[in-house]
């Protein structure tokens, strides 16, 4: 390595952001050294940055959906080799734990997270089990996706879909566009909902069936039109609602399923009347992050061009302006916030 040291925005507490200089990452035996390209802004990264979340230390470099090129590997990584293009998980798991040994390694009780090693910076040191290579003509703003959409896989996979069924996406952000195209993979028509034209015209765009913007149009009344009366055989929920999900759980069809996807906060409470769930055999589930499975089913989606993510990029910044990045994300504005690290120039 030429560089002695590398830009990060570190966040020294909660609200305050500022660029430093640090020496660039040391490489274990089995650790790869990624240049960061690009860099996309999760809303939990604005939680934590806003210190909303408990389990978030301080100081912290965030930053965990990237993409990027290889610039060193430790002496036992053959996988790998400089100047290759990658996507890296930066969550690493135990693979010890119950969690990890019984299928669920993204619930892993003893992850390690890049609590200094983010990917707001121009580096990061991940281990070579955590990284995923890419095809030759992937583009790394859409391989940047991978992460978050395999939270999305995982999340449609517990739906259970058959091809035909009508899927609800309740919240059309970039979480809900690719759960909305996911659905669409798996051979579901989709009804998309969200009160921001922009997001409706999106969603048309990528495919969906049907378009709603439930603070002009009864949502239970035009899931009965389309569906004959008979409900929507799933949903996903994106949006951190206990009223959402108190709203939509009546619209499902006999045997629907229903996944809250989005965390809520501040906590809440859901009232439903439980013969609602007994008598229409309704299956409600939620799902959090994902597994390495996920994860490779995700990038092959990007791939192949099944999920579309690149034009869910409404704002592409500089690393320095990342603070008006998570402005823009705070005030809902746009889509997906990426930052430009080491990328081609805007």
């Amino acid at each position: 390595m030429t560089e002695e040291s590398m830009r990060v925005m570190w966040c020294e507490r909660p609200n305050e952001l500022e660029v430093r200089r640090v020496p660039v990452h040391s490489v274990g035996d089995h650790d790869v050294l990624i240049k960061v390209a690009y860099a996309g802004i999760c809303p939990w990264d604005v939680r934590a940055y806003s210190g909303l979340s408990s389990s978030v230390a301080f100081p912290r470099i965030l930053g965990h959906e990237l993409s990027g090129t290889v610039a060193a590997v430790g002496k036992d990584v053959h996988r790998f080799e400089v100047g290759q293009r990658v996507v890296p998980d930066m969550i690493v798991k135990c693979g010890v734990c119950q969690a990890c040994r019984s299928g669920r390694p993204n619930r892993c009780r003893y992850p390690t997270y890049m609590q200094f090693g983010g990917g707001f910076s121009d580096y990061v040191v991940v281990p070579e089990k955590n990284i995923y290579p890419l095809h030759a003509g992937t583009s790394m703003r859409a391989a940047a996706f991978m992460e978050p959409l395999a939270c999305v896989v995982r999340g449609q996979n517990g739906l259970s879909l058959y091809p035909g069924e009508v899927e609800l996406v309740a919240g059309l952000g970039p979480i809900g566009l690719m759960h909305m195209q996911v659905a669409r993979a798996f051979g579901a028509r989709v009804i998309a909902s969200d009160p921001v034209p922009e997001r409706l015209v999106k969603a048309k765009e990528l495919g969906a069936e049907w378009t709603i913007n439930p603070t002009e149009t009864d949502l239970g009344a035009f899931v009965k039109d389309v569906t004959d009366g008979w409900g929507i055989d799933a949903a996903a929920i994106t949006v951190g609602s206990a009223r959402l999900v108190e709203q939509v759980v009546p619209m499902l069809a006999p045997g629907g399923r229903l996944n809250i996807f989005a965390g809520i906060y501040p906590k809440d409470q859901v009232h439903l009347d439980p013969n609602l769930i007994h008598y229409g055999e309704y299956v409600i589930t939620g799902s959090a992050d994902s597994t390495p499975e996920n994860m490779y089913k995700a990038l092959g989606m990007i791939e192949s061009g099944q999920v579309k993510t690149e034009t869910l990029i409404s704002h592409l910044l500089p690393l320095e302006e990342l603070g008006k990045g998570f402005d823009i994300v705070k005030n809902r504005q746009g889509l997906k916030i990426m930052m430009n690290v080491n990328g081609d120039p805007a």
